[in-house]
């Protein structure tokens, strides 16, 4: 309950200062926002190198999901130093911050893996809850008091990152370093560095492709900042679906690893939680944009479509969380990359004739046929049972 509850009030608050952006900031700055946000959550997906997964999946020893952390942030800082003079050639370099502190202290990355298998749900919950609320306070200051707008989730990485390497420093000044044992787990680490690389394309793709539809507006738009608050914003209440599988999942990782038939239970779960998930948003979205975000109102047949879209992806979540448990990198790298693929070249020409609608039809179509795949795959691990 108490691991569950954290994701919520994570997500809440990401809501919240969301919703806040976009009813403080004119469409363009609410666009720049969103537009750096999402940049940070796919370059940082690339920073974090797969070891949230592979510490989740590979460790079991505590010495191992120790050690492991340590080699995994200084990979990262080591892979932050060399990517400084790539960026350079393109004026990135101030996006590197943000994407250590992402990849390593936020929600979802290297530490938060290490303090739920380390220190346990509790620990973790509660370092998730404090982080967010940190974060998150940091942004409304930024945009209400000093109104930083479209550049409010590049800043507050600069704060908190120093703080959070102070943490690390003091979890490792009481839990001693044996440098024997680092080179053991170094050895180990340099060989699962190609799962770790499999993984990082993997999720570099699913990232992509839940943000291509950005990407593609903001190349081909006339006007970008103002269509991707349009789209980013019923975008982002579409995307509370994804709350259910992901509190579920995380919350019962481990039995899903130790019962092979969990899956079948949970499944059931998430499907009853998904149907009522869509009728109360359905209903939350037209009470906002009819009462408090009048400048959204003609979004409601993207929304529509959107929210379509998510359900299948809320749906797909177990199915390819399921593949990185049972090892199958490749295959799950393999359905990202072609989907990923699909959905790039289907977003082209579809914004080209219909404009959102059209990248929205895009989504349904490849989150549609990334079900299927990964509904598939799954039938091929050898349950007792057959049916989903």
């Amino acid at each position: 309950m108490l691991y569950g509850s954290s994701i919520v009030i994570s997500r809440g608050m990401e809501y919240f200062i969301l919703f806040f952006a976009a009813h403080q900031l004119t469409k363009s700055d609410y666009g720049e926002l969103e537009y750096y946000k999402k940049v940070i959550e796919v370059g940082s997906s690339i920073f974090a190198f797969g070891f949230p997964a592979l510490i989740i999946s590979y460790t079991k020893s505590k010495d191992s999901k120790h050690y492991f952390f340590l080699l995994g942030i200084l990979f990262v800082f080591a892979l932050s130093i060399i990517s400084i003079i790539f960026f350079s050639f393109f004026n990135w370099s101030f996006l590197i911050v943000p994407f250590v502190f992402y990849a390593v202290f936020f929600t979802g990355g290297i530490a938060q893996s290490y303090f739920l298998v380390y220190k346990g749900s509790n620990f973790a919950a509660s370092y998730k809850i404090f982080i967010s609320i940190i974060f998150y306070i940091v942004v409304f200051i930024s945009i209400y008091y000093f109104g930083v707008k479209g550049n409010a989730f590049v800043y507050v990485n600069y704060i908190l990152l120093p703080l959070s390497i102070i943490h690390v420093l003091l979890i490792y000044r009481k839990e001693k370093i044996e440098l024997k044992k680092l080179k053991k787990y170094w050895t180990l680490f340099k060989k699962l560095l190609l799962s770790s690389f499999t993984l990082v394309v993997s999720n570099f793709a699913t990232i992509m492709f839940l943000y291509t539809d950005i990407f593609v507006i903001k190349i081909l738009s006339k006007s970008p900042n103002v269509d991707i608050a349009n789209f980013s914003f019923a975008l982002n209440v579409a995307s509370i679906l994804l709350i259910v599988p992901l509190t579920l999942i995380q919350v019962d990782i481990e039995k899903l690893k130790k019962v092979k038939d969990y899956i079948f239970i949970l499944n059931k779960k998430i499907i009853v939680l998904l149907l009522i998930g869509v009728v109360a948003l359905i209903i939350l979205y037209h009470l906002i944009i009819n009462n408090w975000f009048l400048d959204y109102k003609e979004t409601f047949s993207l929304f529509l479509i959107i929210l379509l879209a998510k359900t299948f992806q809320a749906y797909s979540n177990l199915f390819g969380t399921n593949l990185i448990i049972f090892k199958k990198f490749r295959q799950n790298l393999f359905i990202n990359l072609s989907i990923l693929s699909l959905n790039v070249f289907l977003s082209y020409f579809m914004f080209t004739a219909y404009g959102l609608i059209g990248v929205a039809i895009s989504s349904v179509v490849s989150l549609g046929l990334l079900n299927v795949l990964l509904f598939r795959m799954n039938r091929k691990l050898n349950y007792k049972k057959v049916n989903f």
